[in-house]
């Protein structure tokens, strides 16, 4: 073989080679193109879904924060109903007719197992009708042993009963407090039902 005939040889080889890379070079490009448009669009379509995801558990957080908001004012809104109930009960013991409230004095007093002992009222009850219900009281168990105290409570009403060491306090509002618990139940659902 003559020098040009493997001149030529090589420039027909290297010309297949550089047409072979050069494709070979195209196509990886392409391929390479491709493959980008590809993962961008999967990049997007993510960043997307992650967005409308984002936007949606946004819109859910605040739903449900003013959904609690909305709940906590209903239960105030409910428990100064419920309390507005047991005030409207106190003034109702406290503006009872003078004879009804001795009368229901009395029969507390004389419910209680104890037959001695200082009756304490409030000034308002002691100055109306102190020694009318030691009298009653007295009385209605024919004893002299119960007495009415010089000192006075600060209450809506009822007595405080000391015999020795015992005390029993049966003020009004000892007494809603000991029955609240168990009626702001039935009394919500009175209200609200």
């Amino acid at each position: 073989m003559s020098i040009e005939n493997i001149t030529a040889t090589i420039l027909n080889d290297a010309k297949l080679v550089e047409e072979t890379s050069v494709k070979n070079a195209e196509k990886t490009m392409e391929e390479i193109i491709n493959k980008a448009k590809i993962e961008a669009e999967e990049i997007m379509k993510q960043t997307a879904e992650k967005s409308t995801k984002d936007a949606e558990s946004l819109k859910s957080r605040k739903v449900s924060a003013a959904e609690l908001q909305a709940k906590k004012m209903i239960l105030g809104a409910k428990q100064e109903a419920i309390q507005k109930s047991f005030d409207l009960a106190l003034e109702k013991l406290k503006s009872m007719p003078e004879d009804k409230y001795l009368n229901y004095l009395t029969e507390e007093i004389i419910k209680i197992p104890v037959n001695k002992g200082i009756i304490i009222l409030n000034q308002r009850d002691r100055d109306k009708i102190g020694e009318k219900l030691i009298k009653a009281v007295n009385q209605r168990l024919n004893v002299q042993s119960y007495e009415l105290s010089d000192k006075t409570i600060n209450v809506s009403g009822g007595f405080l009963l000391r015999s020795g060491n015992i005390e029993i306090n049966n003020t009004f509002e000892t007494l809603l407090n000991s029955i609240k618990d168990d009626l702001t139940t039935e009394v919500a659902n009175a209200l609200f039902n």
